[in-house]
């Protein structure tokens, strides 16, 4: 038998019913989430921690004569739902009037996103715990210390109000993370990856790959001179600073001079910014890759195509900013699909190690900071297997190096794009490529490991 829901639409429709029936307002909105969550962490080459919960949260937001109050709460019967509701109302007359809040929408026409694996619901401890041991028995053959945890998700999220809207998606989703050591502490390989599918994740294919950068890793790393280098940032790695210039994608920030995308009197929409290669859109419809189809003020989601063949094509207007300029609102992305605008050309991560003369190759960053919005500009550590590139091969470790460089940068200076993956993630699907980009600037030398 299939694992039920954490909410079904009926109990959604119930639970929203109740609620709305204690309003007064005319504008009060709910959003509801619920979630059963579970996990098993592994370190030192054995399973350690392992847990499951479940999880309702609810916020209110009533609004009148433009006063706001949002409130939240864990109590899911419908007296502690309306409870919610008057606490709201309550509070909007005592708040200030916020010269930015939208009315109410009314009904909206969503895509259908099949998110939800009922397999990945099932999940129990054993299955947790046969992913775990595929990794650890990679790391035993190889004498490797593994770390890491294997979690998943079967959620729903719900938006509703008292005119009309009403939105539910149900989605699962699941990711492995490794690190494999070295037992001399020296040597660091990492991999990761994430799906709405469990059985998507290959973990002994994950492990192989953390354990050889590992290996290749522990033997005596090489010091570069800070400067310029072309590098070969694996999969990972772009999506680590890809975040940075997808939250850039925002009008008002543009049409008010904070941005990279600032131009004199208005924004850089239509201009070509990156290179040729690159297209970068949203779909929540994706087949593969789904992803939730509505924002969270319940605009659909629509597939959006933000950079089309490196040229800036949109940028994400709020309902309030759209109104102000006379635009359409068109939310934020949930999901993005980086690639080369012909989809034959994507090479694999050999293929481009096999183009470079001399580089680097990184598998990750971590410790990421914005430096300069106005440049994208931002800073953060390689981590976990860093190589020198000579005559289209690896040669040998380096030390890890903080760098200084924008994601709008690397796309302008793109020489060659892989194949699109789907990457570990926080909360938005990222389906990236590998990719070779010169003048990639590197600060300083890191000690760390």
């Amino acid at each position: 038998m299939s694992a039920p829901s954490p909410l079904s639409p009926a109990e959604a429709r119930a639970l929203v019913k109740a609620a709305l029936s204690a309003a007064s307002f005319e504008d009060v909105s709910l959003r509801v989430t619920a979630r059963r969550t579970a996990y098993l962490r592994f370190a030192a080459g054995a399973p350690t921690t392992s847990g499951e919960a479940s999880r309702f949260e609810v916020s209110v937001t009533a609004a009148k004569d433009g006063q706001v109050a949002t409130v939240s709460g864990t109590g899911g019967d419908a007296a502690s739902l309306q409870a919610l509701v008057r606490e709201a109302e309550a509070l909007a007359k005592l708040a200030p009037k916020d010269p930015e809040h939208e009315p109410p929408l009314g009904p909206q026409q969503y895509a259908k996103v099949a998110a939800r694996d009922a397999k990945t619901a099932e999940v129990g401890p054993e299955g947790r715990t046969e992913v775990v041991a595929r990794v650890l028995k990679v790391a035993r053959e190889a004498k490797l210390v593994a770390s890491g945890i294997v979690e998943h998700e079967d959620g729903v999220t719900v938006l509703a109000n008292r005119t009309g809207l009403f939105a539910l998606h149900a989605g699962t989703e699941a990711s492995l993370t490794t690190t494999m050591r070295t037992p001399d502490g020296k040597g660091s390989g990492w991999a990761g990856g994430s799906s709405h599918r469990l059985a998507d994740l290959d973990a002994s294919a994950l492990a192989r790959r953390a354990a050889d950068k590992a290996a290749m890793s522990s033997q005596g790393a090489e010091t570069l001179a800070p400067g310029a280098y072309t590098v070969v940032l694996e999969a990972q790695a772009v999506a680590d600073l890809l975040g940075f210039l997808v939250s850039a994608l925002q009008a008002r920030a543009a049409d008010e001079g904070r941005s990279f995308f600032s131009r004199p009197g208005g924004n850089a929409i239509g201009e070509a910014l990156f290179d040729p290669r690159v297209t970068l859109r949203s779909d929540p419809t994706d087949p593969r890759w789904p992803s939730i189809p509505f924002a969270g003020d319940g605009l659909p989601l629509p597939t959006t195509t933000w950079i089309d063949r490196g040229m800036l094509k949109a940028l994400a207007y709020s309902r309030f900013w759209a109104r102000k300029q006379g635009k359409p609102a068109l939310p934020a992305p949930r999901s993005i699909f980086l690639g080369p605008a012909d989809p034959a050309e994507g090479k694999d991560l050999l293929e481009l190690v096999r183009g470079v003369e001399r580089g680097v190759l990184v598998t990750r960053f971590f410790y990421n900071r914005m430096l300069d919005p106005r440049q994208i500009l931002a800073t953060g550590l390689t981590r976990d297997g860093t190589f020198l590139i000579e005559q289209g091969k690896i040669a040998r470790p380096v030390k890890n190096m903080r760098y200084n460089e924008s994601p709008a940068a690397l796309l302008k200076h793109l020489v060659a794009i892989g194949k699109p993956e789907r990457t570990a993630g926080d909360g938005m699907v990222a389906v990236v490529p590998p990719l070779v980009a010169k003048e990639f600037h590197f600060a300083s030398v890191s000690d760390a490991v």
